[in-house]
């Protein structure tokens, strides 16, 4: 890797540190770099390619913030290529696992808890119900193969799914809500905004508290139009590449 620095020519056209970022890129894309490999020491590095460390240090955060390597601290900490992310189409209601599953091997959820609750200002307002009325509440952690990648907390209208939190939900919850109750979201209403994991969710995620990370809030609404599920998640955008797809209508400028 060493050798290969000495002999790169930064392109006299871009910012050094965008001519670096650009190649390694290109290196990653191209599997010469398989996921797990650890990059050279960056004092090495910068001195191979003739730059300063800040410049290579750039670089490497553009690689960073685009999930391509990771960083580890301690007596084996440096930076390591990343794991490919997983594209996920929120635009999309088939389940998590199924979209998961075209990329990774397996895919799983874990119930942290299940359980009947009052709704709050915030979920009855998304369920169209009065502070207070029983929803279940649904927190789960899903992974992409064994790597925690979303943590789930569902809200679902107790008068229309009885009984639901003594089911099984290590699968879709989707499936359950339509094959069981009928009642399986058809359109949904997403918000993503931007979010900070914090010292509880860190710990499910396997993240540092201080890590970014994407909240998406979901009211998934049934054919008539009835409110069903309110959703609030963290993920993982490291290990996830957020898709939204869509169509231009006939009429549309």
């Amino acid at each position: 890797m060493l050798e290969q620095a000495q002999g790169l020519v930064l392109d006299p056209g871009l910012p050094a540190h965008q001519s670096i970022s650009d190649w390694l890129s290109g290196i990653i894309a191209g599997g010469l770099l398989p996921a797990g490999s650890k990059l050279p020491a960056e004092r090495q590095f910068a001195q191979s390619m003739g730059v300063s460390r800040m410049t290579l240090r750039q670089a490497l955060d553009t690689l960073l913030q685009e999930g391509r390597i990771v960083r580890a601290v301690g007596s084996r900490g440096g930076s390591f290529v990343a794991e490919p992310r997983v594209p996920v189409d929120i635009s999309n209601l088939m389940g998590l696992s199924a979209q998961l599953l075209k990329s990774v091997h397996s895919a799983s959820s874990r119930v942290l808890s299940a359980e009947t609750i009052p709704a709050d200002r915030a979920v009855a307002e998304a369920l169209r119900m009065s502070v207070g009325s029983p929803v279940h509440r649904i927190h789960r952690l899903r992974f992409a193969a064994s790597t925690p990648v979303v943590l789930e907390e569902t809200f679902l209208p107790a008068e229309l799914f009885p009984g639901l939190p003594e089911r099984d939900l290590t699968g879709s919850i989707y499936a359950v809500m339509g094959e069981d109750y009928g009642l399986a979201p058809f359109s949904s209403v997403e918000e993503l905004n931007p979010a900070v994991a914090g010292e509880e969710n860190a710990g499910h995620l396997e993240i540092g508290p201080a890590t970014a990370v994407l909240g998406i809030k979901r009211t998934g609404l049934a054919r008539d139009g009835r409110p069903v599920e309110y959703s609030e998640d963290l993920v993982r955008t490291d290990r996830l590449k957020i898709v939204v797809s869509g169509r231009v209508g006939a009429s549309s400028d």
